[in-house]
């Protein structure tokens, strides 16, 4: 009996064709089984395998039990696997020692890049769906602050921590998509202003 073919979980960046990796583009290429968000099959509209569209979370997972093991799947995600991400729900389903992960852009990486900033001391703060319970931990880290925004008032958040550091925040709006915007704004203008649901928000650290 040969060896099952793994899952294989693909990073695909922020949605821009030209920041996805050649490893995943062969892994889709390679795929019996294409699955994702209908945004991101879009981007190998030449794979040949079956397409499997995430439209309901459980669906889809019923759906890739009925394969995974038995032909090549590759599941499709934005940025990157290990953030933020489905592979977490895939790892608990299927076990990590099913799972390939294939690293894409994140769009922490990218807005680091954009703001000039290194990341290596940065601590991440997600509030994509709501804002997370306040944590007196986030003020007396010494590097930047990464939000991962979305929720309503993670522009209030990343505000209220760079005032309590006296700096300022780094808006990245739509990283690698059209309509890219990248500002360094005080806390009173990021307030007023808000941001695009689709924003990384960068409290910069007590050394910038």
């Amino acid at each position: 009996m040969g060896l099952k073919p793994p899952l294989r979980v693909a990073g695909c960046g922020p949605g821009d064709p030209d920041l996805v990796t050649p490893a995943t583009r062969a892994a889709a290429q390679e795929a019996q089984c294409l699955a994702g968000a209908p945004r991101l099959l879009a981007l190998f509209p030449e794979a040949p395998g079956e397409r499997l569209v995430l439209a309901g979370l459980e669906p889809f997972l019923q759906a890739l039990d009925e394969r995974v093991g038995r032909i090549r799947v590759t599941v499709l995600v934005s940025g990157d696997p290990g953030l933020a991400s489905l592979a977490g729900t895939l790892r608990r389903r299927f076990g990590a020692a099913a799972l390939r992960l294939l690293p894409g852009v994140s769009s922490v990486q990218l807005a680091f890049a954009a703001a000039g900033l290194d990341w290596l001391d940065a601590r991440f703060i997600r509030a994509h769906a709501v804002l997370p319970p306040w944590d007196p931990t986030w003020t007396r880290h010494p590097g930047p602050l990464a939000i991962l925004a979305g929720a309503e008032g993670a522009a209030g958040l990343a505000a209220e921590l760079a005032r309590a550091r006296d700096g300022a925040v780094w808006r990245c709006e739509r990283l690698g998509l059209p309509g890219q915007k990248v500002s360094r704004l005080q806390p009173a203008q990021l307030v007023r202003e808000g941001c695009d649901p689709l924003s990384v928000l960068i409290v910069e650290g007590a050394s910038v």
